[in-house]
Formats: C-alpha cells, sequence, structure tokens
C-alpha cells in the first residue's frame, strides 16, 4: 500500500522531529563529557602539583577515603578522561550521521512541498 503525498509528508516531519530531538540529546551528552574531561584535566593537573607527602583522598558515592597510591589514583583519572573522550568522539560521529539523514529529509520535505505546491495550482 502505497502512502499519499501528504502522508509521507507527516512521516517525513516526525522522522525530522525524532532526529532533532536526538541531536539535542547528543550534544547534552556531548557537553556533560566535555565538563567531565575538563574536570579531570584540572584533577590530574592538582595531582602533579600537590607534594608526595600531601594526604590524597578520593569519593566514591557519599563515602570519602584516603588514597594511598597515588600512580594508581592517577592512571584511574587518566583512564576515566581517555574514556570521556572516546565517547566524545563516538558522540561527533553520531551527530554528524543524524544531521546528514536531517538534510536528506529536509531536502526530501522541499521536493515534496515543491510537488505538491505544483499539484495545488
Amino acid at each position: 500500500m502505497e502512502q499519499n503525498p501528504s502522508e509521507q509528508v507527516q512521516n517525513q516531519l516526525r522522522q525530522a522531529q525524532q532526529i532533532e530531538l536526538q541531536l539535542e540529546q547528543t550534544a547534552s551528552q556531548k557537553y556533560q563529557l566535555d565538563l567531565r574531561i575538563k574536570e579531570l584535566d584540572k584533577t590530574l593537573r592538582e595531582l602533579e602539583e600537590v607534594s608526595s607527602e600531601s594526604p590524597l583522598y578520593k569519593a566514591v558515592g557519599m563515602i570519602v577515603y584516603q588514597v594511598s597510591d597515588r600512580a594508581k589514583l592517577k592512571s584511574e583519572l587518566e583512564e576515566q578522561k581517555e574514556l570521556s573522550e572516546i565517547r566524545t568522539k563516538t558522540l561527533d560521529k553520531q551527530q554528524k550521521v543524524l544531521e546528514d539523514k536531517y538534510k536528506e529529509i529536509e531536502q526530501s520535505l522541499r521536493q515534496s512541498y515543491s510537488s505538491l505546491k505544483k499539484g495545488g495550482d
């Protein structure tokens, strides 16, 4: 069963709205990750500047405890940063795919609108 042109346009509009929502969610996730990366960078810089005799603490949920292994803490922070950067790159790719799909739908909608307009004249 073939859709009539107005149903096709409605479907494309729904798809465009869904893509807009996904783009907003992706942008929000990227923003949160960027903040996390900056925070991790700052923490790693501070870790380098603090003397080796100074006690270090780590928060896990509602608990804060003293850390005895500096190297392990630094390694964990670097790993968290790396994972966040990888996730950001994945979101960048996802965003590009969504933007391309949105452009496709937008172009198709223009063509459909143009055809409907010509048919209505």
